[in-house]
């Protein structure tokens, strides 16, 4: 861990480990690239989240299965039927971070994948299709477009600020798998669906 601060006001940020891309400060919202040196190269400043009723909050730290975590980040997508969160987690093994999303009282971990092949552009997918992404058949139970509304706390990867986006959802061998059109990127994430159990806070 490392400690820099905020240029914008002065705030201090701790660096939490290295996979860290983005960091967010708690006091005023601007965003920052990390890099390899003592200074920050501040990005856009984002909308401050409204706080919802949740398990976690940033910094939490606990178990998922066993296997120890810090929540590191939290960036909420918003829909036409309302919004979800999803918290970046880091684990104590030291492995790169992952992604829990909650949403309505449903938990799931997901893991991003590099697309490795072209993918159906969203305006030809429709509910109740499959599509083929990376080795996943996907059956397709949901299409929506959605906006990031705002980030809080710590990243290992840049997350767009503005635009909509539009993710399909679907399933695949028992597992949860999501494609995210962006305007200049397309993201992957394949996901295990979790009881309320599986995680203990400390």
């Amino acid at each position: 861990m490392r400690q820099v601060s905020c240029t914008s006001c002065g705030g201090a940020l701790q660096i939490e480990n290295q996979f860290i891309r983005v960091v967010v400060c708690p006091y005023c919202a601007t965003n920052y690239l990390v890099s390899g040196g003592d200074t920050l190269a501040p990005g856009r400043t984002g909308a401050s989240l409204v706080d919802a009723p949740s398990r976690l909050q940033i910094g939490a730290r606990g178990a998922l299965r066993g296997r120890g975590l810090t929540v590191l980040g939290r960036a909420r997508y918003r829909y036409d039927g309302g919004f979800w969160d999803e918290w970046q987690v880091g684990w104590d093994d030291g492995a790169p971070p992952d992604w829990l999303e909650e949403d309505e009282g449903y938990w799931t971990l997901y893991r991003r994948e590099r697309l490795r092949g072209p993918v159906p552009p969203p305006d030809t997918v429709q509910v109740g299709s499959t599509v083929q992404a990376n080795t996943h058949p996907v059956f397709v139970t949901e299409k929506r477009r959605g906006h990031l509304e705002g980030t809080e706390g710590q990243f290992a990867s840049t997350l767009p600020l503005r635009g909509e986006f539009v993710y399909i959802q679907g399933g695949a061998a028992g597992r949860t798998v999501c494609l995210t059109y962006w305007q200049d990127e397309i993201e992957l994430s394949v996901g295990d669906d979790l009881d309320h159990t599986d995680l203990v806070l400390s």
